[in-house]
């Protein structure tokens, strides 16, 4: 469809982006033929793209801009004033297009710490039916399973969803460690570590996407218009005490278009771009526009503020030569190619399954010397300090994710493995993993999964097409300093413990042999000095429109609702009040779904 032809339409809905979230929204509320639902797409459609569909390709799509937003941070004081490359899925399907197909979920606490911030319908047990509702669970085979070390052990499929677009499927060193037994973190837990599934197609070895799973089936729907490659630049209002959105003005082709809404606006434009769209619309702190000449149309300074992200430090290890990892595909592109043809005609290969390995541990696992009182005292003193420092930070998401730390069935770290080195100088997203160093390694992340720093994203200009300044302010809370540092100390020392300490090179003392650009840290001191120098993000940003009461920092309430408008929604990873857990693109999917039923019932 042509710009021309879609504005010659009026839709009851037009959806700002047609990401992991729009396209949910897109799929549901269509299914009612009397509905005419539009979605704006500045990306454009890849549909069958096997640089999308080869599931771990991911890094192959990062900085390039026809799939990659490729955003940057502000410098970082808390990362030695280094910038953070953020990619940012730019087609339809967003960042559900070139994740790493993990999928992990949010614990029980995590959802009903909404519900306690004020939320109603937004605990745990709410969200359960909507994570069922989306998701294609295929148990991993017998061989498969014995391959993973009984990782389906771990997962209860009464717990799971069988019937929904979105394919999920599978692809013993942390029991030695003395790690947690997991069980499936449905339940509301998942301590431990074990293989996680991930979103690829178990037919097809596809990669199991927002656009492949609800817009390609939908695609012939006459009520359903999907325009892509069209930028948003504004949604226009007319004026009252609480305003009304008329319409959304974008730009396709270098031509400015608007088309009529008539019933809602829903903004899904993720974290960085949904209060980008809202400041450019005029809704947002007065100053910031005011500063860049937009007209204030609702002023409400919480927009753009309460960024929240997953910090991720690593280290990497010399892993001994009968071990290939994958640095022979990033210096060798005869065999990276031989790679993705063997994925494009057999769908099998190191393209066919991202990575799975995973440990959640609680924060009792990070400083096993120190007792539960020891413990606390530390915590809170960091805590009060902080607090008397920023006394405008909230006490009351402070206090629950503190209180949170403390449980036991909470996770205060995630722990990834990576069949890869990493490069610490990284000037590049995709640069990650091009590290310089001869040989094989491996790598561990330490990732937060409840960060108490809290930054921000305003628009630096009035054109859309500017990106807007995003400023994660990593370490800016020194808990979060402090868990990093600890889970660094750990890392090393499970590096010594038996199966993977055998796959290692050692050195004359005994020990794994770190990157040269690396060095093992002992102390608490030399731990912090590391994760300064290699924290980079976990692809995780949320909580920029965040979902609250006004008063407390809200942008939008439980209807998802935008204060100060009648009929203007915001629904993405941008609502989340508090982060959750691990992995964000389950939790974004449930609120998706649960958004379509909470509109749906308006309509009656």
């Amino acid at each position: 469809m042509s710009a021309e032809q879609f504005i010659k339409k009026s839709y009851d809905y037009v959806i700002i982006g047609g990401g992991t979230a729009g396209l949910v929204l897109a799929a549901r509320l269509s299914e009612d033929e009397a509905v005419t639902v539009s979605v704006l797409e500045a990306g454009s459609n890849r549909l069958n793209d096997p640089m999308i569909d080869a599931p771990n390709n991911f890094m192959g799509l990062w900085d390039k801009p026809e799939y990659d937003w490729a955003y940057k941070t502000v410098p970082q004081k808390g990362l030695d004033n280094r910038v953070v490359y953020w990619p940012r899925g730019r087609c339809l399907g967003g960042s559900s297009t070139i994740n790493f197909n993990m999928f992990s979920l949010a614990s029980k606490q995590d959802l009903d710490n909404w519900g306690e911030l004020g939320n109603e319908g937004w605990t745990f047990d709410d969200l359960a039916p909507y994570y069922r509702k989306f998701e294609h669970y295929t148990p991993a085979s017998k061989d498969l399973d014995a391959k993973l070390g009984g990782a389906s052990k771990c997962v209860d499929p009464l717990l799971r969803g069988t019937d929904g677009p979105v394919q999920e499927m599978w692809p013993p060193t942390c029991l030695n460690a003395g790690y947690p037994q997991p069980q499936d973190p449905r339940s509301g837990s998942s301590l431990g570590g074990f293989n996680q599934p991930l979103l690829v197609d178990p037919i097809t070895m596809k990669r199991s996407y927002s656009a492949r799973a609800f817009y390609e089936p939908n695609t012939q729907r006459s009520n359903l218009s999907v325009l892509a490659d069209a930028l948003v630049t504004k949604i226009g209002f007319e004026k009252g005490e609480i305003v009304k959105a008329t319409g959304v003005s974008f730009k396709s082709g270098g031509t400015s278009f608007s088309v009529k809404v008539l019933k809602e606006v829903i903004v899904c434009g993720g974290t960085i771009n949904s209060p980008q769209i809202l400041e450019l619309s005029g809704i947002g702190s007065s100053d910031i526009l005011q500063e860049n000449g937009i007209e204030v149309i609702v002023d409400n300074p919480n927009v753009g503020e309460n960024l929240c992200d997953h910090s991720a430090s690593g280290i990497s290890f010399a892993v001994k030569d009968e071990y290939p990892t994958a640095e022979v595909l990033l210096r060798n592109p005869e065999i990276a190619q031989q790679a993705f043809m063997g994925w494009m005609e057999h769908k099998a290969g190191p393209l066919a399954n991202a990575p799975t390995t995973v440990a959640f541990l609680p924060i009792t696992t990070l400083v096993p010397d120190t007792t539960p009182v020891e413990l606390k005292a530390r915590v809170d003193s960091l805590v009060s300090t902080h607090q008397a420092a920023h006394p405008e930070t909230s006490v009351s998401r402070t206090a629950l994710i503190t209180r949170q730390l403390f449980s036991p069935g909470e996770a205060a770290v995630q722990l990834l493995f990576f069949a890869v080195g990493l490069d610490r100088y990284h000037s590049s997203a995709a640069g990650l993993f091009n590290h310089s160093a001869p040989g094989n390694w491996v790598s561990m992340v330490g990732c937060s999964t409840h960060s108490l720093s809290r930054g921000s994203i305003h628009i630096k200009s009035s054109d859309p097409a500017t990106p807007p300044a995003i400023d994660p302010a990593y370490f800016s809370h020194p808990l979060d300093l402090e868990i990093a540092s600890q889970a660094m100390l750990r890392m090393v020392e499970l590096a010594k413990v038996e199966p993977l300490r055998s796959c290692l090179k050692l050195d004359e003392q005994g020990n794994p042999i770190v990157h040269p650009e690396h060095q093992a840290p002992t102390t608490r001191a030399e731990a912090e000095a590391w994760v300064r120098k290699l924290t980079a993000t976990e692809y995780h940003p949320a909580g920029t429109c965040a979902m609250l009461p006004r008063e407390k920092g809200g942008v939008v309430d439980s209807e998802l609702r935008v204060y100060g408008t009648s009929n203007v929604r915001v629904v993405d990873a941008s609502v989340f009040p508090t982060h959750v857990q691990g992995n964000i693109i389950s939790c974004v999917y449930a609120v998706a779904e649960k958004a379509a039923d909470i509109i749906k019932a308006e309509m009656k």
